[in-house]
């Protein structure tokens, strides 16, 4: 296999709903290039993408593959993405190296929410896209109906670039308007004849083949002024007017094909190698200094990893973008984030399973290396003396969250390890032991993505865990003053204990005054301030720290056991055991003895005094407030809102976005759980939705009257 530069090397994403296609296209783009001498299916599990045994089980892509093909001397990089939105982790991951999207669409199914979702990723990532028509060939296939959906809803301008003559189950041929050809296939392994458009077809083809130059010639000035000269471009002129206006991301060109049957692959291919952006064009990779690193073969070495795989038999292996430089087998780089040298004892082409080893890549090259010491995803491997980070890949929140344990205790341990090591592999799963909760929580994009998380690990670990909700993160607060003492006096043969704490406490919020005079229980307490500390927590909110002692009542070394005291009492709220936050303290009085007063005594006082201050003071309980922005086809709005308003969401805000419907809620954390399946189930799976942390407010006094229920009777237990 020969070396390529930067300029003969495309890198490419392929995205799109499911079951639109895309891993048949990547087989025909292989089978073209002559990687492969036989295409798989999806049916006989023998495709480069979707091969692992899950994929197999599902018959579906979950995990992105990266795969080549070499075609016109020049090498396209592949990576194939899985359309659910479940899996768009490996989206994020693939376009940080790849230089443009190709969006397949369904011809059978029209405009879809997977459609929709993939250019908003393509669109928030800066990539541009080419869209492809897939399954022409299909009995339901119509590409009017997909031509209009994607004009109405498509964010990028669509440019027609071919369209069928026959579609529908006789398909097999289209008309080219950028080459004013039309290409007849004459079988199912892309042999195809080159003909002359029919006359019934010339003015049609006429008319588009205009709206492409045009097209063309708006973004580029000089073609512009040749084409007011002439009248018409030539098919250079096109393409290099075309080349821009895809690099800008304005518009989308439209091909169609049959991956199944290899119709139309080769064009989408030539199309690809033309008028595509490659690594010396695209917007080029930033240090995380702002720097700009050049695809450039004659820099120093960087690489940038994208993935990391963990296969049996062979162990960890690391996909990476040649950044710049180049690299060659048994290379010594140095990871920034860890400081250490990392060798690359063998380098490797990707195709699916199949790694073809190879002595160097160059600059704008994907390929991988096997058994790297400590390297991860979103690590930069460097040369010694000029070492660089490049910009990490910022994965999209989490929107899903569940309790896990293992069904049998002796494998927690175990257990434990291996989703510790999960997030290597998936960096969009999230997991951590809650020493709030007292529970193991793990976060993903949805409820099909931890399953099949659960299912791998069963496959591979024989280990069997289980979901189940977690607990809240609630947090426990006061709404009005209140005011309490607490002696502790214990006597038992000896040194005894004694400490007597008395304490106001009111609500904290930002700027209020200090504080001078309280008015309690029909009594006046003056403060006089000696001391005052603040303390941003942990968990939220802010606890306030007031010495106002006069007179020598209790000394001054006991203060901090004082608030020791307090924030133990904090750190498991009076309520519901829940953290306690926004909350101001006054020490104003309280009493001490020469011999048994001691820091134990104080600290237990002052939790007790704090604890029955705090049950005075009007306590509320506060939950988490999660922003979600839900994005559904018209038709199930109404479903969509009547199930959020049964949830509890306070609805903020509606409106139209190309078709489909955006709705803005908030949402208490504790009426999200399974909520992706829950919408799945309504819109028939059309919709998706995002969600991010926005506020802790308080709960409704029902609720809250359900939660000291429930905390009473576990604290009883």
């Amino acid at each position: 296999m020969k070396n390529y530069s930067a300029k003969e090397i495309k890198n490419i994403v392929l995205v799109g709903a499911p079951g639109s296609g895309k891993t048949t296209l990547a087989e025909a783009m292989a089978y073209e290039g002559k990687v492969i001498d036989r295409r798989g299916s999806i049916e006989t599990n023998n495709t480069l993408s979707d091969n692992t045994d899950i994929e197999h089980e599902y018959k579906r892509s979950i995990y992105a593959t990266t795969l080549f093909t070499e075609f016109m001397n020049r090498k396209l990089n592949i990576i194939d993405c899985p359309g659910s939105d479940d899996f768009c982790g490996n989206l994020y991951s693939a376009f940080k190296v790849g230089d443009v999207g190709v969006l397949v669409m369904n011809a059978q199914n029209g405009w879809q929410v997977g459609d929709e979702l993939q250019s908003r990723y393509a669109r928030i990532l800066n990539k541009p896209l080419v869209g492809v028509i897939n399954q022409l060939d299909g009995e339901k296939a119509s590409y009017e109906n997909m031509m209009e959906g994607i004009r109405a809803a498509s964010p990028v301008k669509p440019i027609i670039v071919q369209y069928p003559v026959n579609q529908g189950a006789g398909f097999n041929s289209f008309i080219d308007v950028l080459m004013m050809k039309m290409y007849r296939f004459t079988d199912e392994n892309g042999t195809r004849e080159e003909l002359e458009i029919p006359a019934e077809e010339m003015d049609h083809a006429l008319e588009l083949n205009q709206e492409l130059t045009e097209a063309a010639a708006v973004y580029d000035d000089a073609l512009m002024e040749l084409y007011f000269e002439k009248g018409s471009l030539t098919q250079d002129d096109i393409r290099s007017g075309l080349k821009k206006g895809v690099a800008n991301r304005d518009i989308m060109p439209i091909f169609c094909c049959s991956g199944k049957r290899d119709m139309g692959t080769k064009r989408l291919m030539e199309f690809i190698i033309n008028v595509a952006p490659g690594p010396s064009v695209a917007p080029k990779f930033l240090s995380t200094e702002g720097e700009e690193l050049a695809a450039d073969e004659t820099q120093p070495t960087a690489l940038f990893v994208f993935k990391s795989q963990i296969e049996q038999h062979i162990g960890e292996i690391t996909y990476f973008r040649v950044v710049r430089g180049k690299v060659t087998e048994g290379m010594e780089l140095v990871n920034s984030r860890t400081g250490n040298k990392e060798k690359l004892s063998q380098l490797f082409a990707v195709a699916g399973k199949n790694r073809i080893k190879v002595t160097e890549l160059m600059a704008g090259d994907i390929g991988c290396t096997v058994k790297l010491k400590g390297t991860r995803t979103n690590d930069t491997l460097a040369a010694p003396a000029t070492p660089v980070a490049c910009e990490p890949i910022v994965f999209p929140e989490p929107r899903y969250r569940a309790a896990v344990k293992a069904k049998e205790q002796n494998d927690e341990e175990k257990l434990g390890k291996i989703l510790n090591d999960v997030k290597y592999e998936d960096p969009t799963i999230l997991v951590e032991y809650s020493k709030e909760l007292k529970q193991t929580i793990i976060q993903g994009q949805g409820e099909h993505h931890l399953n099949i998380l659960k299912t791998k690990i069963a496959q591979e670990n024989k280990i069997e865990m289980e979901y189940f909700a977690p607990k809240i993160p609630y947090r426990e607060t006061i709404t009005k003053v209140a005011q309490a003492d607490y002696r502790h006096k214990k006597q038992s043969g000896g040194a005894g204990q004694f400490g007597e704490v008395h304490m106001v406490i009111e609500p904290y919020t930002e700027g209020m005054p200090e504080p001078t005079k309280y008015k309690v229980g029909g009594k006046e307490i003056t403060v006089n301030i000696k001391g005052k500390e603040e303390y941003d927590l942990d968990w939220g909110g802010k606890l306030q720290f007031y010495n106002s002692i006069v007179g020598g009542a209790i000394d001054a070394r006991f203060m901090p056991a004082i608030l020791k005291g307090i924030m133990e009492k904090m750190d498991e709220g009076p309520l519901t055991g829940s953290y306690a936050r926004d909350i101001r303290v006054v020490i104003y009085d309280g009493k001490m003895h020469p011999v048994d007063s001691n820091e134990i005594s104080f600290k237990l006082a002052a939790r007790n005094a704090f604890k029955d201050a705090f049950r005075q003071a009007g306590p509320k309980i506060m939950e988490p407030i999660y922003n979600v922005e839900v994005l559904t086809p018209s038709e199930y709005m109404g479903a969509v809102m009547s199930d959020l308003q049964n949830r509890r969401a306070m609805i903020m805000g509606m409106e139209s976005d190309k078709g489909f419907d955006k709705l803005n809620a908030r949402v208490p954390l504790a009426e999200l759980y399974r909520y992706s399946t829950s919408l799945s189930s309504l819109t028939s799976g059309a919709a998706t939705y995002t969600m991010a942390f926005a506020s802790y407010e308080q709960v409704p006094s029902d609720v809250q009257d359900k939660l000291l229920k429930a905390y009473t009777d576990t604290d009883e237990d």
